[in-house]
């Protein structure tokens, strides 16, 4: 009996639900939502799913990176001859630079001069007395000045031999170092390379002849007409190679 009387109840309440809802304009609405909400849910979920990249777990892992690289030369002359304050002037461009480097990934150009004459002077001697007292040769010396498109400009000098990297690339710096992690593989190899927009521009180079003839004695004059400079201008290229870090061993 009890049983029964309770069917009848959950019947009665059913048919005031319905009723309620066919005759509610406000009830309709916020049951029609509700069951919109309900049915997106799993869409939602799909969709985020779908929109999620492979490659986002790559941030919570660890990596390393290691280098292959190596040099193309861009232009050298081993024979450069200068007098006094006398200047030698290089214009380049991306323009110039050779058919293999344009396929590489250029970050960073070494420039370097040698002065060839600075042990073995070619002064030159003149005078009775330069067969007893011939007096001694002075060192010469060059000065290099280098500048790229990316406003990196160096002023050097030398008796013998110096050089400087002037980079493209602006490495990146991470907290972690030298562990990398927060980024996707694809994220730290684009780091690491320069497109063509970082290489256009003007590189300028400027060698300066500073010739020193050595003091002259008293029946020996000396005078020194030139200096000998050896230069090279060298384009570094790398190839960033990301490795996850498994912690079992060193990489170095």
């Amino acid at each position: 009996m009890q049983e029964a009387e309770n069917e009848s109840m959950d019947e009665n309440l059913f048919e005031k639900s319905v009723l309620l809802i066919k005759t509610n304009r406000t009830v309709q609405i916020v049951s029609v939502l509700t069951a919109l909400v309900l049915l997106s849910i799993p869409a939602y979920s799909m969709l985020s799913k779908s929109q999620t990249p492979d490659d986002e777990y790559q941030r919570e892992l660890e990596y390393i990176v290691d280098f292959d690289s190596g040099f193309i030369t861009w232009d050298s002359n081993s024979n450069l001859e200068l007098n006094d304050d006398e200047v030698f002037s290089l214009k380049l461009s991306y323009d110039d630079f050779p058919e293999d480097a344009k396929a590489m990934n250029i970050v960073s150009i070494w420039v370097y001069i040698e002065v060839l004459d600075s042990q073995e002077d070619n002064e030159e001697t003149s005078g009775l007395g330069c067969s007893v007292d011939s007096g001694e040769d002075a060192l010469d010396s060059a000065s290099l000045f280098s500048s790229t498109p990316n406003s990196q400009s160096e002023i050097l000098e030398t008796q013998y031999g110096t050089g400087t990297y002037m980079d493209l690339l602006e490495i990146p710096e991470f907290t972690t170092f030298p562990l990398i992690t927060g980024y996707t593989v694809e994220e730290i190899e684009e780091m690491y390379e320069t497109n063509e927009e970082d290489l256009v521009g003007e590189y300028n180079f400027e060698i300066t002849g500073l010739v020193e003839a050595g003091d002259s004695t008293l029946q020996c004059e000396r005078q020194d007409p030139s200096v000998t400079v050896d230069y090279t201008i060298e384009l570094l290229w790398i190839d960033a190679m990301v490795m996850e870090w498994n912690g079992d061993s060193p990489w170095f």
